[in-house]
């Protein structure tokens, strides 16, 4: 097999999966099992997954189909954000949990694009080059920081009902991140996906204007990201400002990642917008 073939989108794509699958299922045994040299494999498994990605990426794999980016190229580089987040938490507050999650959601993302490496969607010359890489490249870092919020925050709550209720710990949550750092990933990721998301609306304000005739047109997917947008910058506010700590800052980043995937999901795939392209 020559190395082209190696950077085929198919075959790429097979050796990333079964990395993936490989740091997801020792990851999650790890957990199961209470093995931190388990947990510690699939962090390092991670990382070479993430690097795996990276390399296909970067040669520019998925940009050799002739009818441009593929549905199945979207969820990969998806999956590449969320992982590189799940890395960046890792680094930052030397938890396993949160990497682990990151990777079983990238492998689940992988599964979801291999039916779709064919489907191309062209972008319009005028969403192409900077738009692309500002207004794209922003808004998904900005939701794979917000999708690990959601998980830490999703914890925090489940966590705090039992510890409340003065339900038992036992195996696999014993092993959990206790409820301090939880929070403080929750704040980590709403305090730096802020500032991603505002760029990511700006540029795709800015550009809506000479595309579609004005900055805000109304659309379906205008309104729901600006409504998160808002929300997003409460959370930040009152996380900075008021000093926002525990259970409403997790409950409002739970349901900013709930709002955010309905935008991604239900609104770009059912509802007439100007993202149609994403449907092929």
């Amino acid at each position: 097999m020559s190395f082209a073939d190696l950077l085929a989108p198919e075959t790429s794509t097979a050796i990333t999966l079964a990395v993936y699958a490989l740091a997801g299922a020792i990851g999650l045994m790890g957990m199961l099992a209470r093995r931190i040299a388990w947990r510690r494999a699939a962090c390092a498994l991670s990382g070479a997954a993430f690097v795996c990605q990276t390399l296909i990426l970067a040669l520019g794999a998925h940009g050799a189909h002739p009818g441009g980016l593929t549905l199945g190229a979207y969820l990969q580089m998806l999956a590449w954000f969320i992982l590189l987040c799940g890395l960046a938490l890792w680094v930052r507050f030397r938890q396993e949990a949160p990497l682990i999650f990151a990777a079983l959601l990238g492998l689940i993302l992988f599964l979801m694009s291999t039916p779709w490496l064919e489907l191309a969607m062209p972008l319009p010359a005028s969403l192409k080059a900077p738009f692309f890489a500002l207004h794209i490249g922003a808004l998904f870092l900005s939701l794979g920081l917000l999708t690990l919020a959601f998980a830490a925050g999703a914890l925090f709550l489940f966590l705090e009902r039992r510890i409340k209720s003065k339900q038992r710990m036992r195996g696999i949550w014993q092993d959990m991140p206790a409820l301090a750092i939880l929070d403080r990933i929750n704040a980590f990721c709403a305090l730096t996906a802020f500032p991603l998301y505002t760029v990511g609306i700006v540029t795709g304000l800015f550009w809506a204007r000479p595309v579609f005739g004005s900055a805000f047109t109304g659309d379906p997917k205008e309104v729901v990201s600006i409504l998160a947008w808002l929300l997003l910058a409460v959370l930040f506010h009152n996380r900075l400002a008021n000093g926002w700590k525990g259970r409403k800052p997790a409950r409002l980043a739970v349901f900013i990642f709930l709002l955010s995937l309905f935008s991604l999901v239900v609104v770009n795939a059912f509802m007439e917008t100007h993202h149609a392209f994403v449907r092929g």
